[in-house]
């Protein structure tokens, strides 16, 4: 996930799943339109996840409108979205963040076995204090936030008709991401990443497939000496038992070979996973874990992570929900002295009034601990948010 995001998302989780879902929408000709908006208040003991008595506490808004237009055809399918969100914190401006975010997309089923898909995606904003590039002594240097903007396009490729024993999915695309801003700093950040990948399903019951997938992307820096190649290859399982439990998890080798020899390269196990259980219709538990690698923000070469997320969501009536969770992360910067522990907690709950007004609120605690002191912080907030939609 987006740093810039970690205010609202991780609070709001469960606060707004369904928005979409609930949208009747606005008709226009063969398009459908569905405006939101949201409109949030809470109070953060740590704006800029500062160690110790270093630390700022604020209360802040957010203010989060988007639209959406999508139309559906017998074999085509078209969407436009914009998303805009911006944080305030009241205690001081300096460290307002923001992100506009604009997403196409174009299906078309070109036969009963065959289907394409085409995106374009934009984001355009800030990085929150305390996050991305700005953690640790570079938050003594008062710097902006982080601006950057970033440009993808990807296409994906189906093959398998209702009831085939097999079937393909291929991916390919890239994404450019480039700062505009503290580019003392942030220069060596700018990078292009083009990816491509193969995933074979084979269902060997009514309720379970096997799975086999390969992935590859290049990752070129425009400046910093960090281009490498990234590779997957992964073996799993997808199944569904009696309606209550749907898992789907992948294991197999992940190596990241650097093109520079001052950096060490990677290989090992890779995990995706997760778990869906719903012992009841209206009581849903989800878990996620991971083993990855990821590129680093500042420290060392490349971050490899494990991480493990546990999340509840009960409906007690119709239009009253509420949702906990609670996780785990353990990143190391290869290559250097950094290695950090995040362990987080929170909990929400939701309260729908009408089709088109939702209410909710959450509290979450996150701990980081970390072998250089000062990556370190503790951090509480809590976030009452309305939603509106048509």
């Amino acid at each position: 996930m987006n740093n810039y995001k970690k205010i609202v998302l991780l609070l709001s989780i469960g606060l707004s799943a369904n928005l979409y879902a609930q949208q009747e929408g606005i008709q226009m000709g063969s398009f459908t339109l569905f405006p939101t908006v949201g409109l949030s208040y809470g109070h953060d003991d740590n704006v800029y996840y500062g160690r110790g008595e270093d630390k700022l506490s604020s209360n802040y808004y957010v203010f989060s409108p988007g639209i959406r237009l999508e139309t559906e055809g017998e074999k085509t399918n078209f969407l436009a979205q914009y998303n805009y969100d911006r944080t305030v914190f009241n205690a001081d401006s300096n460290y307002n963040f923001e992100m506009h975010h604009f997403l196409a997309g174009l299906g078309h089923n070109a036969s009963s076995r065959t289907r394409f898909d085409l995106t374009a995606e934009y984001y355009d904003g800030t990085d929150r204090i305390g996050t991305a590039n700005q953690q640790g002594l570079l938050l003594n240097l008062g710097l902006d936030p982080d601006e950057w903007h970033s440009f993808g396009v990807g296409g994906k490729w189906h093959y398998g008709g209702v009831g085939a024993k097999g079937s393909i999915d291929v991916e390919l695309g890239m994404i450019d991401r480039e700062y505009d801003n503290n580019r003392e700093y942030t220069a060596t950040r700018d990078r292009e990443t083009r990816y491509l990948g193969a995933t074979y399903t084979h269902q060997i019951s009514p309720k379970t497939n096997y799975l086999l997938q390969a992935k590859y992307a290049d990752i070129d820096y425009d400046i910093a000496t960090l281009d490498n190649e990234e590779t997957r290859l992964m073996l799993g399982a997808e199944w569904n038992v009696t309606g209550k439990t749907t898992a789907r998890a992948l294991v197999g080798y992940l190596s990241k070979d650097f093109k520079e020899p001052a950096h060490n390269d990677f290989s090992g196990v890779a995990v995706e996973a997760g778990v869906t259980w719903s012992p009841r219709s209206y009581s849903v538990f989800d878990l996620t874990l991971a083993r990855e690698t990821d590129e680093t923000n500042g420290n060392g070469s490349y971050v490899l992570r494990n991480s493990a997320d546990l999340g509840w969501t009960h409906y007690w009536v119709d239009r009253f929900s509420t949702t906990a969770n609670i996780g785990y992360s353990d990143e190391k910067y290869k290559g250097s002295l950094r290695d950090d522990s995040l362990n987080y907690y929170g909990l929400s709950a939701k309260y729908q009034f009408s089709d088109w007004l939702m209410s909710g609120l959450g509290y979450r605690h996150s701990d980081r601990s970390s072998s250089l002191e000062d990556f370190e912080y503790k951090d509480n907030s809590i976030l009452f948010t309305l939603e509106l939609s048509k």
